[in-house]
This record gives structure tokens, sequence and C-alpha cells, in this order.
């Protein structure tokens, strides 16, 4: 492995782990909080926690239950909180799995539409059926991350038990897995999402935006790894490139041409382009400033959707790094954003505002909600045809 591609691993992985934080900052409810530092005391257990340690390890019993074979609409219902045809197939039908290191991994389902690929990897061990299987360490530290942090709370467990003293509790041993899935040739805004679905599979969720369709398919590359700390080289990897159906979808272009301010500067939101898929509604936005001079003031300003009633957020899927500047040649900016909106389209009108980026952190500012004194814009959508 070349120090430029470990450094590329890194990156990628950090970027799932951050685009929730970074990306989104509207999001505060999304972000995997993941405790650092704490200081490790050896205690012995009292009969009570070891009687909640038994328990939970009950309830964990019944959850891989429930977690059991979950594919991309089991995790938006579950886990994304998103809305979903009760009906949906993503049509995957490939066989695509790779043993290596003695772990095993195997595309469950994937999912192309839009600008968005989605693909639910599950990870486990060849031959050995007492370890268990983790993401790196560097974002899954088992000395501290609780348990119920990648059960994903559905057993209602409470006990602060970390992933390691749950392992003991077991007998289990550990090993630490890499998971990432792109449009081959591109570095997108990469999200994801792990859970241990039983004691030895571990099931991981990569979303990546900004996809370029050719003759109705998408290049996915698939690279996957196994962490071994005793080896010179620590991160072992293998990468599977296949071709992926993308869904056909109508996009919708919306001329706006309606002004707004932020702050004091006047704002033209120019057009909106929708790309409405059966898992979510992807938005583009494009609008300019008369002034060059203020396109970095508007960089700290997005556009989101919002019930006019109430001023709450819309059910937000996921948010871009952030507006960027497309032209300055010329006395105005041009500006574009992009995000999308959890489900289908089922409105035939959004409602905008243009917020600061981080309005909601401001004293007195419900989080998740827009501002009594900023405009509303609306924009009516027409039908699809």
């Amino acid at each position: 492995m070349t120090e430029n591609r470990e450094d590329e691993r890194i990156k990628s992985a950090m970027n799932r782990t951050m685009s929730g934080l970074e990306g989104n900052p509207y999001l505060a409810r999304r972000v995997v909080t993941v405790s650092k530092g704490e200081v490790k005391v050896k205690k012995k257990l009292s009969f009570v926690t070891v009687m909640t340690i038994a328990l939970m390890l009950i309830s964990v019993t019944a959850l891989a239950l429930e977690l059991s074979g979950w594919k991309i609409a089991d995790y938006i219902r579950n886990v994304g909180e998103g809305k979903v045809d009760e009906n949906f197939e993503s049509g995957f039908n490939q066989d695509l799995t790779l043993d290596f290191e003695g772990v095993r991994f195997h595309v469950r389902d994937a999912y192309a539409a839009g600008n968005k690929i989605i693909i639910v990897t599950e990870v486990s061990c060849l031959k050995n059926e007492t370890t268990m299987i983790l993401p790196s360490e560097t974002i899954c530290d088992p000395d501290v991350t609780v348990a119920r942090q990648y059960i994903k709370e559905l057993a209602g467990v409470d006990d602060e038990i970390t992933l390691s003293d749950y392992a003991k509790q077991k007998g289990l041993s550990m090993i630490h897995v890499y998971v990432n899935a792109q449009q081959k040739g591109t570095y997108p805004i990469v999200s994801g999402d792990e859970w241990i679905e039983n004691d030895t599979t571990l099931v991981s969720i990569t979303s990546a935006n900004y996809l370029e369709v050719e003759n109705g398919e998408v290049e996915v590359e698939w690279e996957v790894g196994v962490f071994d700390d005793s080896s010179d080289d620590p991160l072992t990897t293998k990468t599977l490139d296949f071709h992926l159906p993308v869904e056909n979808v109508q996009e919708i272009e919306i001329d706006v041409q309606q002004t707004v301010t932020a702050g004091d500067i006047l704002v033209s939101l120019d057009r909106m382009v929708l790309l409405p898929t059966r898992l979510d509604t992807q938005v583009e936005l494009y609008y300019h400033t008369g002034s060059r001079q203020s396109a970095e003031q508007l960089l700290e300003y997005r556009f989101i959707a919002i019930d006019p009633s109430s001023l709450s957020f819309l059910d937000e899927g996921s948010f871009s790094s952030g507006p960027e500047i497309l032209d300055m040649e010329t006395q105005s900016a041009y500006m574009r954003d992009f995000w999308t909106l959890g489900g289908p389209l089922e409105t035939d009108k959004l409602y905008l505002q243009l917020l600061p980026v981080y309005s909601w952190a401001k004293e007195g500012v419900e989080m998740d909600q827009g501002l009594q004194d900023v405009q509303i814009i609306k924009i009516n959508i027409p039908e699809k045809d």
C-alpha cells in the first residue's frame, strides 16, 4: 500500500464518519458522539451489575432477531427514520463477495438513483464464530465505545458497558474492518453507518453522492479492508469494481426568480432542480448576488426547506459540504448548493428560508428550526409527466 493510498483511505473513512457533523450542521441529532480520552478504571462488578449485564445480553439476542437480514429499506425506516414505500425493492441481484484475511465481505443490497448510490455490506468471519466485527478503531475504540452505540439502541439497553467488556462477557475476540463504496474514479461526499447485527456480523451502510451516469449505469468501486496492528501494513485491502444500474429519474427544473436577503446581502434564487427518487428528493439550488465582495459572506448561509406553520425543518436526508461559488468573472457572484430531503416527493410546493449555517446554535433558537424574522420563499412544483 502506498502512503498516498493509505492517506486517501483515512480521508474517506473520516469523510464517512464526520459528514453528518461538518456537511450538515443543522442535523445535530444525527451526529454520532464518540467519547475520547476517558480514564479507564478497573473495578469489581457488583451482583446488580452482573445481573444487569446478563439482562442486556438477553436483550441483545432479541435485537439480533430484529436486525437480521436488514436491507436498504429496513435501514431507512428504522435507523434513518425516513419514509420509504413498504413495497420498495432495490432490484439488486448481483452475488458480490470478497474473502480474505479470514473475513467475508458480502454486498447484501445496493441501489442507485439520481445522484446517489447506497451499498449495504455484510461482514463476518469465515471460520471463527467467536469474533466480533467492528469498524476502524479510530472511530470505534472498543475500550471507550458503549455497546449500545453499535446496536442502535433498539433493544432499550441503558447500561454503559463498553464493547470490550461486552466481548469479554461473551467470550468474543475482536477485529476491526474497513468498508467503502463510491463511483470509481471520484472522491464524492461519502456518509455511512454501521451496527452489530449479531455477535459476529457487522453491517455497513455506505452512501455516496454526485454520480455521473453512463449508459444507464454507474461503475462502483467497492473497497474493503482488515486491520492488523501486529503487521507492518496494518490495513490490508481489496477492491472489487462492478456496474450498478441507475434507476431513471425525471428531473424537474423550476424557474424561481425570487429575491431574499442574507443579513444585508441581496440574493436572487434563480432556479431549483429536483430529482425525486423512490428514497429521497435531491435538490440543487442556483442563486446569485450582485456583489462579488459578498460571495464569501454568502457561503455562511444556506437555503433550508421548512414547514411554514411551525418553521421546523423538513426531513433532511443529507447535505453537501456547503455552497460553492460557480462564477465570479462578472460583477455578480453565481452560486450553487445541494442537499436532499428524506423520502419521495409528496408535495406540490416547497417553502425555503435562507438561514445562517449555525442559526440553531444561537441562544434562544430551537434546533432544526427556522427563524421568525426571515422571509419565506414559496416554490410551486409542477406535476411530473
